[in-house]
């Protein structure tokens, strides 16, 4: 493979990562820890499971932000308005605000017509809106589970604006992320937006130097020892999710990501595989939501009411493997059901439908 090749394709492993971590801890937050209320044997793996998810807290969404930061700088620098407000800012909108309507009708039919007895998720998110004017009220506040594309947009327009004065962006970036760090910042659709901002515009306006102080050794051990020692700092301060504790976890998610991908062969299955998921993460963060909902209410239901949960070795295996089978099982669901619907008007679910070219309809 071309050297150019790889520097992509380092890309798209972090963000195949970065994805199965979205889906993974829906998983564990919707269906596998309510699953631990009807199971009596609780083992050390239940314990690792929840640790993965708690302590990838800082690395899943940061890096998700950093990446597409990186990935909007030629959008942001270089292109015009009239280039890029219709394929960006646009078409995020458009996205965040249909999915949310999508997500919040099928959500309802689910918890309505498929739970089984009460077994029913409930949560301060659009998809589970009681009225129109609540769902109006949390697709404002980003309290939705598609907010990832409401604060892509934002983010875009807000670095777009600021371009000439990114150092200050950065630095307001850097106080709401510690605002929303202190719980000083409301409801969590807000907190997630603010808190996150630091990254992308870290990546957009200085994504392609970090990247480059990486590739060099000095300077990589240096930036390393750096962000180690600051995170260190505000965890003996109580605050072990800082901006620094994310920066070194991306940093150290970068370098591992570059490193497979120079030493696994191109053509490896599983490394292939996640490359290809990660220039594919819009439809399964959009779908995969539905398959959790359905896996946390009918299906979880149904194995608590016929007492699934009695048999010794079933909870066993479930604890065991559950949280990866699922994950795995909604990845490529999601997959399905895009490569299903994205043909024909199917297309306008996942593409603004001005940018819909009729020449290709799957990619």
């Amino acid at each position: 493979m071309p050297a150019s090749a790889k520097k992509i394709q380092w890309i798209n492993s972090l963000k195949g990562v970065c994805i199965l971590l979205v889906v993974l801890n829906h998983i564990i937050t919707t269906s596998y820890i309510p699953s631990l209320s009807v199971i009596n044997q609780h083992q050390l793996i239940t314990k690792v499971w929840v640790g993965i998810n708690h302590y990838l807290v800082p690395l899943r969404m940061p890096a998700f932000f950093f990446i597409s930061g990186l990935l909007a700088a030629d959008g942001v620098l270089v292109r015009s308005w009239n280039e890029v407000l219709t394929k960006k800012a646009v078409n995020l909108f458009y996205l965040y605000l249909l999915w949310c309507l999508v997500q919040w009708l099928c959500v309802s039919l689910i918890n309505r017509d498929l739970a089984f007895d009460d077994w029913r998720l409930m949560a301060h998110n659009a998809a589970y809106a009681s009225s129109a004017g609540q769902f109006i009220l949390y697709v404002a506040a980003a309290m939705s589970s598609p907010w990832y594309l409401y604060a892509l947009a934002l983010y875009f327009v807000i670095c777009k604006l600021w371009r000439n004065h990114w150092v200050l962006l950065l630095g307001l970036g850097a106080v709401l992320n510690y605002a929303c760090v202190l719980g000083l910042v409301p409801w969590w659709g807000p907190a997630s937006v603010a808190q996150n901002g630091i990254f992308f515009f870290t990546g957009c306006f200085l994504g392609s130097r970090i990247v480059a102080l990486l590739a060099d050794r000095r300077s990589r051990l240096t930036l390393l020892a750096a962000l180690t020692g600051l995170a260190l700092f505000h965890w003996m301060l109580t605050m072990d999710k800082s901006l620094f504790t994310s920066a070194l976890a991306v940093c150290v998610a970068i370098l591992c990501c570059q490193w497979v991908n120079r030493h696994w062969l191109w053509h490896s299955g599983p490394l292939r595989a996640l490359n290809w998921i990660g220039k594919n993460t819009l439809q399964i963060y959009v779908l995969h939501k539905l398959l959790t909902e359905l896996m946390a209410v009918p299906a979880l239901g149904a194995l608590v009411r016929y007492h699934a949960f009695d048999n010794k070795l079933f909870s066993q295996l479930w604890l065991a493997f559950y949280p990866l089978a699922a994950t795995a099982l909604c990845a490529a669901g999601a997959i399905a059901i895009w490569w299903a619907l994205n043909r024909g008007v199917g297309r306008v679910l996942f593409q603004y439908p001005s940018l819909v070219r009729t020449e290709k309809a799957l990619v």
